[in-house]
């Protein structure tokens, strides 16, 4: 529902529409995927490279960054942090590091892993952050793991389009982006170092 000027008593020409509410912000999380086995010394397909012990520990950590509904006992001082919205949507690229970063969170959340192709290793990133405008059109929070070269080829376009990146411009593995959507555009940026472990 709009009102005009005059229901809201707003100056301005009688009748004209103003709208209810402001612009919502829509945040989807960009994640890092957790440690994975070294690539020197891996004899199967890159892809299949499975998180290592340290990896798995991260990928636990990342649970801990969002409200998932469940009561748990929080470990680290950080922690006393406010947590994160719920996530309605996980997208992964199709390597098992990446699926497996978000595993836990999907376990924590009920909700599934699904596996897209724009977050592969290489992808384009002006692809990437179109696929990243389309998600946000929509309400609720969406968490997305990909690769290190992913997420820096979209802070690269969105500095230059001049998005505020705030925090370290960094891409640990383990850590998020947030990009906050709004009417459309990356209105900006914020880094969340990996979780201790």
């Amino acid at each position: 529902m709009t009102k005009t000027a005059q229901d809201s008593e707003m100056p301005g020409r009688p009748g004209a529409e103003v709208a209810d509410e402001p612009a919502t912000t829509v945040a989807v999380y960009v994640v890092r995927h957790a440690h994975a086995q070294p690539r020197d010394g891996w004899t199967g397909s890159d892809s299949d490279r499975p998180l290592t012990d340290r990896g798995m520990k991260e990928a636990q950590a990342l649970v801990d960054r969002f409200d998932t509904g469940q009561v748990r006992e929080r470990t680290h001082k950080s922690d006393s942090q406010a947590l994160e919205p719920t996530p309605v949507l996980l997208l992964s690229s199709g390597a098992a590091r990446c699926r497996a970063t978000l595993r836990p969170l999907a376990r924590a959340c009920g909700a599934a892993v699904e596996t897209v192709e724009y977050l592969s290793e290489g992808s384009d990133a002006g692809c990437v952050l179109g696929q990243l405008k389309n998600l946000a059109a929509s309400r609720g929070v969406k968490v997305l793991c990909t690769h290190g070269d992913v997420i820096w080829g979209t802070l690269e376009l969105l500095e230059k389009a001049g998005v505020q990146l705030n925090g370290p411009v960094d891409v640990k593995k383990g850590s998020i982006w947030v990009l906050e959507f709004e009417s459309g555009s990356v209105k900006s940026a914020r880094y969340i170092p990996p979780g201790k472990v």
